[in-house]
């Protein structure tokens, strides 16, 4: 599922609106359940259920999803280290980004990277 699908084919409640924009803002920093529910005024049952029902997804894999889009565009213009990204996007452990980014993208960011380059 592309993150532009979930973001503009769909008009969202004001909460989950609301929550999407907070998350594209911030995704470098730390973000979690509390953060989110709190932010939004709502329970965090309640949030998630929500986001799941609107979205077809969870908010952990939303937020991972942000962060995957916006590494990619690191890895494709920038020289920064593997760890770099992963921090730049609000990764702390650049293993736990590795699995993110091969569970999503289907390859690790190194040979991502590698292939952007030998296609150039």
């Amino acid at each position: 599922m592309n993150i532009n699908n979930i973001n503009n084919n769909k008009i969202y409640s004001f909460h989950i609106r609301r929550a999407m924009d907070f998350t594209k803002s911030n995704y470098e920093e730390f973000l979690s359940l509390d953060i989110i529910s709190e932010f939004l005024g709502l329970n965090k049952c309640y949030f998630c259920n929500l986001f799941k029902k609107e979205t077809g997804i969870t908010y952990s894999n939303y937020v991972n999803k942000i962060r995957i889009e916006k590494s990619k565009k690191l890895l494709h213009h920038t020289n920064l280290s593997i760890l770099e990204v992963a921090l730049a996007v609000g990764y702390n452990n650049q293993n736990y980004y590795n699995m993110a980014f091969k569970r999503l993208i289907g390859t690790t960011p190194l040979k991502y990277r590698n292939k952007l380059r030998h296609v150039q």
